[in-house]
């Protein structure tokens, strides 16, 4: 507690010595401020740990807390998805994680329910009264990934050099861009109009190659600012089963392990990004089941593999989702609509490039070079075309697409929450349709679908996933 609401006081604080100026009497004031809310965050916090008991009895998890206001959340066994832990750096010199139950439902920012400092036996015991004797954890495998007798078997562990290329290969610069752009804000708002005018100025570019050098130097910077959050994320990534129960380690400084209950994988996707797809490289990811109204989970099973290797891990970690077979490709006219839904945002593009080109930068040639995204478009509506397909192979539904990655999902026909046939105005016109299967995870849910498929083909496809009495057919 006391953590957090210094940390909460830390930027409006360095704002105000900024705008008052770092003299000493300036300082003192910061720094008794500082102390009183330590001293009132610390009997808080007592307070909440002594307002805090949890339990589990009559099949149902409880967990009574609050100060002021007194709430008890119950949560029925069966609706647990998983009960995880979180050990950051404080937690860790304490001794103590913690300890997150997430719901069927989950998926959210935060937990259903959270401890936030429990002993690490304290833990394990909540875990297997929760889950059984089979949701042990995987404390009984060591920090450098080795199986201790008796406890989980390890199925694989992401080495270091793996690591950094799922670092350098995460496709991530965009995020690091925006946090720069963040930062860059924040600094904006700290220091004075004159100061970052001086360092604008100071720093800017006076001529294209210097432009252009510090476009590179915020591209590197950002590049490797991703590289730094998937180390700090999956450094001793360990995924590990035991019986019906995966589980996942991870983290450098905050050390995460989760359980993903084998029952409720509903789909699992191999997702081949841009970057890797040159490199044979992947990453495996499962969609977790909802309950109720609630969307599912999705959850890293493993962030990077050979491709190759993915149905021996599947067959390893989750072997009813392990297949691979050869698959259908969409017919030949198809083609053109591919091509043409790639294609349409740079048609709308280029007469906004081409206004701002000339009355902003007032260079008229300027505007056709526009033009040019025309062929990345077209080569992209291709790669889409050429690697959608599907297959039904032993009641399990495999279906490959593609937007900038390269996705291919394999969801169980017993999995299904339904099915349907779209048909638009244009599909008709050339004998095409839409199969879409939304995912058993609760309303909003996941759904995997076939674009541009044959009319009939959808239709007997439809007929084959779906119940004896076959599901609307939907005209949009």
């Amino acid at each position: 507690t006391v953590r957090q609401w210094i940390s909460a006081l830390v930027i409006p604080g360095i704002a105000f010595l900024a705008s008052q100026g770092f003299g000493g009497r300036t300082f003192a004031l910061v720094l008794i401020g500082f102390v009183v809310v330590a001293v009132l965050a610390a009997v808080w916090g007592f307070l909440r740990w002594r307002a805090t008991t949890y339990g589990v009895s009559g099949g149902a998890f409880h967990l009574r807390q609050g100060v002021i206001q007194k709430t008890e959340r119950t949560i029925p066994l069966e609706h647990v998805q998983s009960v995880d832990t979180v050990q950051g750096i404080i937690q860790r010199v304490f001794g103590v994680v913690e300890v997150r139950v997430e719901t069927a439902g989950g998926g959210g920012d935060a937990p259903d329910a959270s401890l936030p400092a429990l002993g690490i036996e304290d833990a394990e015991a909540l875990r297997r009264e929760i889950q059984g004797s089979a949701g042990a954890g995987p404390r009984a495998v060591t920090e450098t990934g080795e199986e201790v007798e008796g406890g989980p078997a390890v199925i694989r562990a992401l080495s270091t050099r793996d690591l950094l290329v799922a670092g350098a290969t995460s496709g991530q610069i965009g995020v690091a861009l925006s946090v720069i752009a963040v930062g860059s804000q924040v600094f904006d708002d700290i220091f004075s109009n004159g100061f970052a005018e001086r360092i604008i100025e100071s720093l800017a570019p006076r001529s294209v190659t210097a432009a252009l050098l510090l476009v590179l130097v915020v591209g590197l910077f950002a590049w490797l600012l991703a590289i730094a959050g998937t180390v700090l994320s999956y450094a001793r990534f360990t995924l590990s089963r035991d019986g019906e129960f995966l589980y996942i380690r991870r983290g450098l400084l905050e050390k995460r392990e989760a359980t993903i209950p084998l029952a409720r994988i509903q789909a699992v996707k191999v997702v081949e990004g841009v970057l890797r797809q040159p490199f044979g490289l992947a990453m495996v990811r499962v969609e977790s089941a909802g309950y109720g109204q609630d969307a599912g989970v999705s959850t890293t099973l493993f962030p990077l593999l050979p491709r190759e290797e993915a149905q021996d891990l599947l067959r390893r970690a989750a072997p009813e989702f392990a297949v691979e077979p050869p698959l259908e490709k969409l017919p030949r006219r198809a083609f053109r609509r591919y091509v043409f839904r790639a294609v349409l945002p740079v048609l709308f593009l280029i007469p906004t490039l081409a206004a701002v080109s000339i009355l902003a930068l007032d260079f008229i040639p300027g505007a056709f070079l526009a033009l040019l995204l025309l062929a990345p478009a077209v080569f992209l509506g291709w790669l889409r075309y050429r690697d959608a397909g599907w297959a039904l192979d032993g009641g399990r539904l495999v279906v490959r697409s593609r937007m900038l990655a390269r996705t291919t999902a394999v969801a169980p026909r017993r999995r299904l929450q339904s099915r349907s046939v779209l048909r638009s105005p244009l599909q008709r016109r050339l004998d095409l349709a839409t199969l879409r299967a939304q995912l058993a995870s609760g309303g909003g849910g996941v759904a995997v679908e076939v674009v541009d498929l044959g009319s009939e083909t959808a239709s007997a496809l439809l007929e084959r996933l779906g119940p004896r009495t076959a599901d609307p057919v939907t005209e949009t």
